[in-house]
């Protein structure tokens, strides 16, 4: 009879690993509901001109860990910093973008005139690689009692084009509770599902509010100077604007 060696097998790590991540469920909360009549006067009314160019900026506040502040000044402490958002979700806002804007016709790169400038920000946002060094593994009890990630977006938009300015915002949070017995929910509730869900309804609610404004009578619009596009534009800058001037770029 051979001993068993102490000790949890790799093997026991797998699906253990995978309840910790597909163990959760997301939801979205804040006033970015937007009603049907609402967007299908906007899309059905084209006397507003669209603008031309979007200038688009996303900055990313990471999640954070209690633990990681060990050691940071109370007095002094330090300035969070946006970090990079991966290259596919990049492109998926920016697409997005480009095209909410012009089935709501506010953006058309051919005809329009103007521009739209429109600033995310995103705080307390998290990869699995992240949580899976600090959260999952300080909250290990989330399989009896649960445990909740929340993020919160903030999103600008100001646009000036030939019929004026408007200036909205609008706010939501994604929460996303970690719970073995949530396992059933992620392939509905998964938090990158649930993301981009707000953030398109986030999205169309800002084009139905520059929409409200400018009909009930905008600020006159600024002159701008017209700046070229970047060699590359294919990812959002945490600081530079990105600029969108043709959707098939």
């Amino acid at each position: 009879m051979t001993k068993k060696e102490p000790g949890i097998k790799f093997k026991n790590l797998v699906p253990m690993a995978f309840l910790l991540a597909a163990g959760c469920a997301s939801f979205n909360s804040g006033d970015v509901l937007v009603s049907r009549s609402d967007l299908r006067r906007m899309i059905d009314d084209r006397d507003i001109k669209p603008a031309a160019e979007i200038r688009l900026v996303w900055k990313n506040f990471p999640y954070k860990n209690s633990i990681d502040t060990i050691g940071e000044g109370a007095v002094m402490p330090v300035k969070p910093r946006p970090v990079p958002v991966p290259i596919g979700d990049t492109a998926w806002l920016k697409k997005h973008v480009s095209d909410i804007f012009a089935e709501a016709g506010l953006y058309d790169a051919e005809k329009g005139s103007g521009t739209i400038s429109i600033a995310l920000t995103s705080y307390g946002r998290w990869t699995y690689g992240e949580i899976f060094r600090s959260f999952l593994v300080d909250t290990g009890y989330i399989f009896l009692i649960p445990a909740s990630l929340r993020v919160n977006h903030q999103l600008v938009v100001e646009y000036n084009g030939a019929d004026g300015r408007a200036n909205v915002e609008e706010v939501g949070q994604t929460k996303t509770t970690f719970h073995a017995l949530l396992f059933p929910l992620y392939p509905l509730f998964s938090p990158g599902f649930k993301e981009h869900a707000l953030l398109k309804n986030m999205l169309w609610k800002s084009t139905v509010d520059v929409y409200s404004k400018v009909k009930r009578g905008a600020a006159p619009a600024i002159a701008q100077e017209t700046k070229p596009a970047p060699a590359d534009n294919n990812a959002i800058s945490t600081d530079t604007p990105t600029y969108i001037t043709n959707p098939d770029d």
